[in-house]
């Protein structure tokens, strides 16, 4: 245990000298969890994301749970305006977020279920800030 800290707080100090992104992960369980959508939060549910339009204020984060039992990414789409994000596995129960500091519409997608990132094939959605 006293091992696994060390490493999560090395990759801590690591990731802030090396980017100022504004993204964050949470493993999940691997297990069946639910989800239930909300005003900034994405579902990622039958290999879909729910909702998958979702309009938020400048400076919200906005968190993807995954609902399924298996794994998914979250992946901002070409054409995308800002800083590029792209979460790593998302685990069944597990959390990806991101904190979107200017106004835009942000296309993302499932780097797994989303084939080549481009709607509307395949697992896909936007968020839109005002």
């Amino acid at each position: 245990m006293r091992q696994e800290l060390l490493v999560v707080a090395v990759a801590l100090v690591l990731g802030a000298g090396c980017s100022n992104s504004t993204s964050s992960y949470g493993g999940g369980t691997g297990g069946a969890p639910t989800c239930t959508p909300t005003a900034t939060q994405v579902c990622m549910i039958n290999t879909s994301f729910s909702p998958a339009s979702l309009t938020v204020p400048v400076g919200t984060m906005v968190t993807w749970l995954n609902g399924d039992s298996f794994a998914h990414y979250v992946a901002s789409a070409m054409g995308s305006p800002g800083a590029a994000y792209t979460s790593s596995s998302v685990a069944g129960g597990g959390t990806f977020s991101h904190t979107f500091s200017a106004a835009g519409t942000y296309p993302y997608y499932c780097t797994i279920h989303g084939h080549d990132g481009t709607p509307p094939t395949g697992m896909h959605g936007t968020i839109t800030v005002q």
